[in-house]
């Protein structure tokens, strides 16, 4: 038997091939491993976090506690909610050109990609920039020593060191283990002198129980789906979050369907609630809604009316700061609880059978969440904990003080809280007091565009120096409202990133980077940071501009025109506007940069019951000029109305005329481009 024979060279040898296999299994598995920059949480915002990081040379590591990418974006909140378009620049702005590529449609033509389509584009988009991934851990320890964060220690007992880390995920878990101050529920009217603060009043809306609904049983006690927490007064602060649910991708597509599941150990008198309210209204509309706003006949099931895909029975409450065992069962009776209502809705015999119909026709989908049962692999956690941090933003950021030095990107939605809680009141009807079942917490108030401050993404300098925080970033319960949105979320994670690496590079905390360094790197990458510095955003080019419809800033409208987002040949992006009425205006007034000629093109959908004479004017440097247009010809495309000089700044370039047509009118897109003399 040979035997060989290690003499020193090998020895050597066989030592740099030990440490390399074991350097190559700690990266593989996160372990004792210094990165750059280690991102917490695979959300869209921590997926664009590390992505820009990664871009700026770093060494990146990016853990998930779950298995998949994307969070919200790819977890059935497909259906993306935007507010002005204009401020989304940016590496948001390239996630949704690359959705427009992949179905090849114009930008923002949908609202966002079918869950398996935006995983696939994300995950691509992670291994071209080489960040390394790790699925399954949970952040379970954080070690701080000198405000800084050293390392931190994962549910298997791992640990992974970092120069910067980035808290992505929804509830903050590393943002809460490394000791930074937050809150959780509603600050008062008092507290920021903010007027959407606190509880809300119990008013009307298309969200809310109709009246004379008992919220008792027959033995007096609160019927489930019913939060017993009693309300504060109206304004006043308390511990209430928005509703949590899943957003299930459905459809009526029969090759496509699969039927509503009936969930393990199913209880239809957690349904009493549902039963009681069709007994006391039985032509009430349906708990659930389907309508198709994705690709290939899907849609993204939302909360809809009164009793719905939400849950606000207390449990949401609960989760921020619940542990990972509470959360987890927390999870699962949410995934019975909206299991069980599809199913109750399809099936149970005190449902209106048109109702059970209507439901029984929808589906989960064959071709999504495959791994997980078709179910979405990410609950809808509207907020949770929320930052106390270097600069804490209020609603008078959203509506005054909208302009800030240290700007690293734009919001721009409405302040948008759907309910935190079904509750029960005393409501006086002569000659009896009755108790009945109303939702509590919804509002959608609208914000113009505003700048969101480097600041709030850091905790305060002397509680940690190399966190940053894009999710549960420093914002009041009103603020956040409308800053919770993913492609605002998606900015931040931007941002995030970039002022992550450069804080690693330069072995400086992030509070002390050069903010203007960090403002011109986003600038370089297409990022908005002010309507000043560019009032289109990312829409504006050297020769053309295009305003859609949706554009609220660039158009005006009398008269009734409602958006149409169901029809989806021939429209331009994500919707256009129609108007039955045969009276109103639709204004396109974009904002000119230097006088001169200018070639002008309108898009509409084209359809037979649209008018053949659709009155148009175009007002010009020399006055204007009335055009019509049949509006079932030529449609989805653009179509040239002439060539015209318009002077520089605001101008009602192009109006459409409603008043005194037959058939419908819609207004849809217009392009203009620069005509050189």
């Amino acid at each position: 038997m040979k035997t060989r024979k290690f003499n020193m060279e090998n020895l050597i040898k066989y030592g740099i091939l030990c440490i390399i296999i074991l350097t190559s299994f700690l990266r593989t598995n996160g372990q004792d491993h210094n990165y750059d920059i280690v991102v917490y949480g695979a959300t869209a915002s921590g997926t664009i976090a590390a992505i820009a990081a990664a871009g700026e040379d770093a060494d990146v590591l990016l853990i998930e506690p779950g298995s998949n990418i994307g969070g919200m974006v790819t977890g059935g909140l497909s259906h993306n909610d935007y507010g002005d378009l204009t401020v989304i620049g940016g590496m948001a702005l390239d996630f949704y050109k690359k959705v427009s590529d992949h179905y090849n449609k114009p930008l923002y033509y949908w609202r966002g990609p079918e869950p398996h389509v935006g995983e696939k584009i994300f995950r691509e988009w992670l291994q071209e920039a080489n960040v390394s991934l790790l699925f399954g851990k949970q952040v379970q320890e954080v070690l701080k020593q000198d405000g800084r964060i050293g390392r931190i220690i994962l549910s298997d007992g791992s640990q992974v060191m970092g120069k910067v880390f980035i808290d992505a995920s929804y509830e903050g878990d590393l943002m809460s283990r490394a000791g930074i101050s937050y809150t959780v529920g509603r600050e008062g009217v008092l507290d920021f002198g903010e007027s959407w603060a606190g509880r809300r009043a119990i008013l009307p809306g298309s969200h809310q129980m109709l009246p004379r609904v008992s919220p008792f049983d027959e033995d007096g006690d609160v019927l489930p789906l019913i939060n017993p927490v009693p309300l504060v007064g109206e304004g006043e602060a308390d511990k209430a979050v928005q509703g949590y649910g899943f957003r299930l991708i459905v459809t009526e597509n029969e090759s496509n369907r699969i039927p509503f599941p009936k969930p393990y150990g199913y209880d239809p008198t957690q349904f009493d609630l549902v039963k009681r309210y069709y007994e006391v209204h039985p032509d009430a509309g349906n708990m659930v809604h389907l309508s198709p706003t994705l690709p290939n006949d899907k849609a993204d099931l939302n909360s809809f009316g009164p009793i719905s895909t939400n849950v606000v029975n207390g449990l949401n409450w609960e989760y921020p700061d619940a542990d990972y065992a509470r959360r987890s069962v927390i999870w699962q009776s949410m995934k019975d609880y909206t299991m069980g209502l599809l199913y109750f809705l399809s099936n149970d015999p005190s449902i209106p059978e048109r109702i059970r119909k209507e439901t029984s026709e929808m589906g989960l989908c064959k071709d999504e969440f495959v791994e997980n049962d078709h179910w979405p692999h990410q609950l809808y956690i509207r907020v949770a904990r929320r930052m106390i941090g270097e600069y804490f933003m209020t609603q008078n950021d959203l509506e005054s003080d909208t302009v800030k030095y240290d700007a690293i990107g734009m919001g721009s939605y409405n302040i948008d809280v759907r309910h935190v809680s079904r509750t029960y009141i005393p409501v006086s009807r002569f000659p009896e007091l009755h108790y009945e079942v109303y939702n509590e917490g919804y509002i959608s108030i609208p914000v113009a565009p505003y700048e969101i401050p480097y600041r709030s993404l850091l905790p305060n300098y002397n509680e940690c120096t190399n966190l940053i925080v894009p999710v549960c970033m420093s914002a009041s319960f009103v603020a956040n409202a409308s800053i919770r949105m993913e492609p605002q979320y998606m900015i931040m994670g931007h941002a995030a990133g970039i002022a992550a690496a450069m804080a690693a590079k330069n072995s400086k905390p992030l509070h002390k980077i050069d903010i203007t360094v960090l403002q011109n790197k986003l600038k370089e990458q297409n990022q908005v940071l002010s309507l000043g510095d560019n009032p289109y955003g990312a829409f504006l080019y050297d020769r053309e501009i295009i305003i859609d419809n949706n554009m609220k800033r660039f158009t005006r409208k009398t008269g009734s025109w409602v958006a149409n987002e169901t029809e989806h040949n021939g429209r331009y992006q994500m919707n256009y506007v129609q108007n039955d009425s045969q009276k109103g205006t639709f204004v396109f007034r974009p904002w000119i940069e230097e006088d001169g000629r200018y070639e002008i093109s309108i898009w509409y959908p084209a359809k037979e019951n649209y008018s053949k004479e659709v009155s148009v004017q175009i007002m010009h440097s020399e006055g204007t000029k009335l055009l019509k247009i049949n509006q079932q010809k030529d449609g989805g495309r653009w179509v040239n109305i002439g060539t015209f000089r318009l002077p520089s700044g605001y101008c009602e370039v192009v109006t459409i005329i409603a008043d005194q047509v037959n058939g419908r009118v819609v207004a849809d897109a217009i392009k203009l481009n620069k005509v050189d003399l």
